[in-house]
């Protein structure tokens, strides 16, 4: 198979999810690995990455999901609040990363790329990947569009990441891990064989410390005309993720608890419509402010919202 160039050599290109070996495209632009010879054929805008039973399973799920994704996407995208909590809440993801680890980042279960779209300089190659191959469609078209050409997007699962091993400086996920939970111990163990030794994993899930928290979420999204009453939405307690990260090899270096009144307000505008209309970033600051202060007070923090957790590989 003659080999061809992948993509731009600045980016972190993909590999083999079976056997971590190179790829080579060929003409007709599919992908081949070199080693065990398995076969991606060219199925969409971006790379594809998934097996011909999972390429079905997940064309059927989007179908089933499509009409009420575009509507819950486009109540955040239109809201100038929401937005505004967005890039916070990337930026607090992306402080958490040592500068260091900066030069390789791998963001899973990416959806429209939210913090690739977000990259600061200071980061050097990316990787993107999501089972919804819809969206990382869009996000792929919108980073071309903005000339953001550090980043490639991928469709694939993160149970098994096409990347080759120790090749990764730092794995972010916002907010996908509860919504996995059968494929955990999978997903946890590639991402320790994808990080390179010091690498980290820095991410974000729904806090679940509290019973309170607890019912209000439930009844939230029994509100949401489009989230739906999902049980995984309880996301994890803090001795829930340690435990999960010290099984898979990872060690928790820091935990941070967040999200008190911003969160339900900025971070749902879908669910209260009127706020989508409103363009006060002055207010988004006053919320924010009002959060951090709440961090500190140890008889609050355990009724927050969200949590932003990093590991690392020893």
């Amino acid at each position: 198979m003659p080999v061809l160039a992948l993509d731009q050599p600045s980016v972190l290109a993909p590999a083999c999810p079976f056997c971590h070996a190179e790829l080579a495209r060929d003409p007709s632009a599919d992908l081949g690995c070199s080693d065990c010879g398995y076969q991606f054929p060219r199925r969409a805008e971006v790379d594809v990455f998934l097996t011909d039973t999972e390429w079905r399973s997940y064309l059927k799920q989007i179908e089933r999901e499509q009409e009420g994704l575009a509507k819950y996407r486009a109540a955040r995208r239109r809201s100038v609040l929401n937005q505004f909590y967005y890039d916070n809440w990337v930026k607090w993801i992306l402080r958490e990363i040592p500068r260091d680890c900066h030069d390789s980042l791998l963001e899973l279960m990416c959806g429209e790329a939210e913090i690739c779209r977000r990259l600061p300089p200071s980061f050097g190659r990316a990787l993107a990947l999501d089972c919804n191959v819809r969206a990382v469609e869009a996000a792929a078209a919108d980073l071309r569009a903005a000339g953001e050409h550090r980043v490639q997007v991928v469709c694939g699962t993160a149970a098994r990441l096409p990347v080759a091993t120790a090749s990764v400086s730092a794995v972010v996920i916002q907010g996908g891990l509860h919504h996995a939970r059968p494929l955990l111990q999978p997903i946890l163990a590639e991402i320790y064989r994808a990080l390179r030794p010091s690498g980290v994993l820095v991410g974000s899930e729904p806090a679940n410390d509290h019973m309170l928290t607890r019912a209000i979420r439930h009844w939230q999204y029994r509100r949401s005309r489009w989230q739906g009453n999902d049980p995984e939405e309880d996301g994890f307690t803090r001795a829930e993720l340690c435990r999960l990260l010290d099984d898979s090899g990872l060690r928790l270096e820091h935990y941070r608890q967040f999200g008190f009144i911003a969160y339900p307000l900025l971070g749902n505008t879908d669910l209260l419509p009127w706020l989508s209309r409103l363009r006060w970033r002055l207010g988004g600051r006053l919320l924010l402010c009002i959060d951090r202060l709440l961090e500190h007070m140890p008889a609050v923090r355990r009724l927050a919202w969200c949590s932003i957790y990093r590991a690392v590989k020893p």
